[in-house]
């Protein structure tokens, strides 16, 4: 399964679309697309194309500190394979500060991988979760997560 995952796109549905373009140009199909919030709104109005390049593709985006009047939820644990994946934006887990309380949460809720934004700083941690930030859509970042057989492998993009 490949998934596809932006963040902090922060209203600027042109950047957004340029980074789908420029990561298309990288990737075969995409089989999820997941935005960490703060700029939900801009993957609405993007799914269209999304889903025209990739008909079929899993589309996922959560409420950040930014999404006001919002109805998003806050995180979302989502499948691939067999593998479950914790969906947040990170501000209500302090992650500006450290990555505990995050690697908590998606311990309890069952998860190996979080996927968070809000610090605008691609990165990849290992706690007891593997924990992928993508960096802000405005700098031009994306990750791609790719799992196969339970085995995650992340591309932190830049362009």
């Amino acid at each position: 399964m490949r998934l596809l995952v932006v963040s902090d796109s922060h209203g600027n549905d042109t950047d957004f679309r340029w980074v789908l373009e420029q990561a298309w140009k990288r990737t075969g199909r995409i089989d999820a697309y997941v935005h960490c919030g703060d700029g939900c709104r801009d993957f609405d109005r993007v799914a269209n194309i999304m889903l025209d390049r990739d008909p079929g593709a899993f589309l996922c985006a959560v409420r950040g500190n930014c999404d006001f009047s919002s109805d998003r939820p806050l995180q979302a644990v989502i499948p691939a394979g067999d593998t479950r994946i914790l969906v947040t934006h990170g501000h209500l887990y302090h992650v500006k500060s450290y990555l505990n309380d995050l690697d908590e949460a998606a311990k309890a809720n069952g998860c190996a991988i979080a996927l968070y934004g809000h610090t605008h700083t691609a990165s990849m941690d290992t706690l007891q979760t593997l924990m992928i930030n993508p960096g802000s859509v405005a700098d031009g970042r994306a990750a791609l997560l790719e799992i196969t057989n339970g085995r995650p492998r992340v591309d932190l993009l830049a362009f």
